[in-house]
């Protein structure tokens, strides 16, 4: 048995959660949409400046999964320090890096320190978590990222117009992760507590016995569907393929030297793409625990593909802006949800790997998808580009089904669907 934990305020890891969500987004906004393009200064080339946002997914991707057992062993708190004290040090080498292969290097550091925090948010949210609220907790923590993205562009761009210097943003990012230092060190309370609380004992039942699929047959892919952790990973990786590929690459190059629109014009798109994320993130959440995950699920999959199939014709400033906010509520109910999906399967008491394990996903997208993408448009056009990744999304729909099929265990022992 487990021993009793000490009292947490729900409502102040929730406060801690949000405002850290807020100041993180904030210059994540104001950096991300100008680091391509100060790749492009020091490398002019499309695809390498996709490898320098591949870079952050890199490092990501290289501590994700043990960054899963710290959480378990060490706690939440303490190791999201470490993670955002890593961040926000590189955030500043960034806009300090005097070459190419300079930024390469802070970036890949930075993604080692995000991977760290986003573990441990996604961790610390499932923790507090109840199958009554997950989905509005995590709308909300999404909203407030989003808010941030709403004003981070905005910022951004101001600040680089205002000092005609492009790396300002990258210092305004490095403030941000001090606010959300400032935060875990003095108000965040360890909430690992309320991962090994025993769940209430119920009637005993006969024990189910694992499925083993024989090599080789049907039965192996329906085991791997079953399990419902790959469905997890599909669809955080169509996340993390959307902000890493679209929004941090694609998009910030399109919209400048593609369409030629000037630099205010790059800044209302992504200010659009957070304005309908931001709706869509307190909306869906409280979709998602009255109807389910497939009520947020399959609309965003597709809506998400059908914005992106648009963009392939070269629509005009206000059309761009216009599609940024759909784009970015749609793909938003897709990680609402998603993140709804997980909180619902994930283990109690290894919690920090299961999660450790499903952020690889959408490190890996961050990894891969920059430089592929980047590579599609910089040989075939943007057109091409869009067009894969409209396809993938489409393919996101019958994900959608499954999780909303896919039959869970609450904690009374009650078997229903997500």
């Amino acid at each position: 048995m487990a021993s009793k934990p000490k009292h947490i305020s729900k409502q102040r890891v929730i406060w801690s959660l949000n405002t850290v969500a807020f100041s993180w987004s904030v210059g994540l906004g104001a950096a991300v949409p100008v680091i391509p393009l100060l790749a492009m200064q020091l490398q002019d080339n499309i695809a390498l400046a996709g490898l320098v946002i591949t870079m952050g997914g890199a490092g990501r991707l290289f501590v994700s999964y043990g960054t899963g057992f710290l959480l378990d062993r060490f706690g939440r708190r303490r190791v999201a320090i470490v993670g955002v004290t890593i961040r926000m040090i590189f955030s500043f080498a960034e806009g300090l890096s005097p070459t190419y292969l300079a930024l390469v290097g802070s970036r890949f550091m930075s993604g080692v320190g995000t991977a760290i925090w986003g573990t441990g948010l996604a961790t610390i949210t499932a923790d507090i978590s109840t199958r009554a609220d997950r989905g509005t907790i995590t709308g909300s923590r999404q909203g407030y990222m989003h808010l941030g993205q709403v004003i981070g562009p905005i910022l951004g761009a101001a600040a680089w117009a205002a000092t005609g210097d492009i790396r300002v943003p990258f210092f305004i990012n490095g403030f941000s992760k001090l606010i959300c230092l400032l935060v875990f060190l003095f108000v965040m309370v360890e909430t690992r507590s309320l991962s090994d609380v025993d769940v209430p004992e119920t009637p005993a039942k006969a024990p189910v016995e694992p499925v083993v699929a024989k090599p080789g047959t049907l039965e192996t892919w329906g085991a791997v569907f079953a399990s419902g952790f790959i469905l997890v990973l599909v669809g955080l990786f169509a996340a993390g393929l959307f902000r890493a590929a679209v929004g941090d690459t694609i998009i910030p190059v399109y919209v400048r030297n593609e369409l030629g629109l000037p630099q205010s014009a790059l800044g209302f798109v992504l200010s659009a793409m957070g304005v309908g994320g931001l709706g869509a993130s307190f909306i869906g959440g409280r979709m998602t625990d009255r109807w389910g995950v497939g009520s947020v699920m399959i609309p965003g999959a597709l809506i998400s593909a059908a914005g992106l199939a648009i963009l392939i014709a070269g629509p005009g400033a206000l059309v761009l802006v216009l599609l940024g906010a759909v784009l970015g509520a749609s793909t938003t109910l897709v990680h609402v949800g998603t993140n709804a999906f997980a909180i619902d399967i994930s283990p109690r008491g290894r919690r920090g790997r299961f999660f450790g394990q499903t952020q690889t996903a959408m490190h890996s997208a961050a990894l891969v998808g920059p430089i592929v993408v980047g590579a599609i448009a910089d040989w075939v056009g943007f057109g091409a580009a869009f067009a894969v990744l409209a396809a993938f999304f489409v393919f996101l729909v019958p994900i959608g089904v499954m999780m909303a099929r896919h039959e869970v265990n609450d904690p009374d022992g009650k078997a229903m669907t997500s």
